[in-house]
């Protein structure tokens, strides 16, 4: 597949995604990583491309509907950009993701949690999908994650080494500890949403 990746500065998910196919990613000041085959510096609102792809992966951001600890200033301020990826979505895929919180405004998500993949993290997402995807049944956390793994939602903090947060989630590559505690897409999550279009 042809997939564009947007809103991903870091772009741990690039890595999951090149198992499917070539990756263009597109962010505001992108790292460069080996996942990615073309990398775009760009405001994804005023984004303008030639081509077209097979599935998008689109990471708005997502301060206006984060617990409070997770945002910098008043969250008013801060822009609703889930629109703006839809209509990028449209405009340049065939099929696409678009990821978020879970009370983010999304259209009939499908949410995700660490406990439905044998996780020993709770991590909730949700997804809007241009396609059917199945929502799996909710899990109820039987047990806490061990101390050194811990997400703690009222604080914000995520504590744990990176090298555990990444064999947890499912990546390889050498990205930046703190968005990549705290926003990178565990690589099962990305499976089961992509296997639909297989």
């Amino acid at each position: 597949m042809n997939i564009l990746h947007c809103f991903a500065d870091t772009g741990v998910e690039s890595e999951a995604l090149s198992a499917y196919g070539e990756v263009t990613r597109v962010g505001l000041d992108p790292d460069d990583t080996l996942f990615t085959d073309h990398l775009i510096q760009a405001d994804a609102r005023e984004l303008s491309l030639s081509t077209t792809f097979d599935l998008g992966l689109f990471h708005p951001p997502c301060p206006k509907w984060a617990t409070p600890t997770h945002i910098d200033g008043d969250r008013e301020s801060h822009d609703n950009l889930i629109p703006t990826a839809r209509d990028l979505a449209r405009e340049y895929c065939d099929e696409w993701i678009i990821e978020n919180v879970p009370n983010a405004p999304l259209h009939d998500p499908v949410t995700l949690n660490g406990g439905m993949f044998g996780l020993p993290l709770h991590y909730e997402r949700s997804f809007e999908t241009s396609y059917h995807v199945d929502q799996p049944r909710q899990q109820k956390r039987l047990t806490e994650p061990p101390e050194r793994l811990q997400e703690h939602h009222a604080t914000g903090h995520f504590t744990g080494s990176k090298e555990l947060w990444k064999s947890v989630k499912g990546y390889t590559g050498d990205y930046d500890s703190r968005s990549f505690k705290r926003s990178a897409v565990p690589r099962p999550y990305l499976n089961y949403l992509v296997r639909p279009l297989l």
